[in-house]
């Protein structure tokens, strides 16, 4: 595998040789108009990416709508959406609206949510020396009430992961989910540093689905670096924000 700095498709084809992470993975395929057709036969939403790129900048989600013999289909961009009869329309809006011409198309998964918003978690996988990976610690991110993308530059929420999972498993359930995606994290990386001699540093984005599955968002070879101690006291924040607006549902 030749590095590919943060190149989404390179990546997936990597880690789908591997038989204990295969199972993880969402369906990506390189964008064409054959790829969208396929993608939107098979699952109710995908996602089309920049196959390079970073913020969430360039995400449209796109679902398709009502019966299946007459379908209409939904794009989201940002804080707007528009809505097409056909799948050719849908297509060729979507290719207006790239900031790339390099695009990827990944089946869309149901997250969980936190206060009606999806969320996933980033683990800042590191290494030092020849000792193994080691997940330094989550991101935990809410997406803006009014977009498709966690991301927090693109007006995600920061939450900690304890009270991201705390609707969903008790105690024990959590270490058991922390434990299978810092075991997952580490397979990740060792499948993927071949392509990148001396990283030291992987941001891998999961989400999780109802069945508290892990999925493989991405891979963020050059992840910004995170102060831990803003992390907490962003996240203590947020906390109190999101009971105010528990409260208020």
């Amino acid at each position: 595998m030749k590095p590919a700095k943060g190149i989404k498709w390179e990546h997936y084809r990597e880690l789908w040789k591997n038989r204990h992470i295969r199972g993880y993975l969402p369906e990506t395929m390189k964008l064409s108009k054959a790829a969208f057709v396929s993608m939107l036969s098979r699952h109710k939403t995908v996602y089309a990416k920049p196959n390079q790129g970073a913020f969430g900048i360039g995400v449209m989600q796109i679902s398709r709508l009502g019966p299946e013999n007459q379908p209409s289909y939904r794009v989201r961009f940002g804080t707007r959406q528009k809505t097409f009869r056909t799948v050719e329309e849908t297509y060729d809006f979507v290719l207006s609206r790239r900031v790339k011409s390099d695009y990827v198309v990944q089946q869309g998964i149901e997250l969980l949510t936190w206060n009606h918003r999806p969320f996933d978690l980033r683990l800042m996988m590191t290494k030092q020396s020849r000792s193994p990976w080691q997940n330094e610690g989550f991101v935990g991110r809410a997406a803006h009430p009014r977009k498709i993308v966690t991301n927090i530059r693109s007006g995600g929420t920061a939450i900690s992961i304890e009270d991201l999972l705390a609707p969903y498993a008790d105690s024990a359930g959590k270490q058991k989910i922390i434990a299978r995606l810092n075991a997952l994290g580490r397979r990740i990386c060792e499948q993927l540093e071949g392509g990148y001699p001396g990283i030291r540093l992987f941001g891998i984005d999961m989400g999780l689905d109802r069945r508290l599955k892990p999925w493989v968002i991405e891979v963020n070879t050059r992840p910004e670096k995170i102060c831990w101690k803003c992390m907490r006291k962003l996240y203590r924040k947020n906390r109190r924000s999101g009971e105010r607006v528990s409260i208020s549902r």
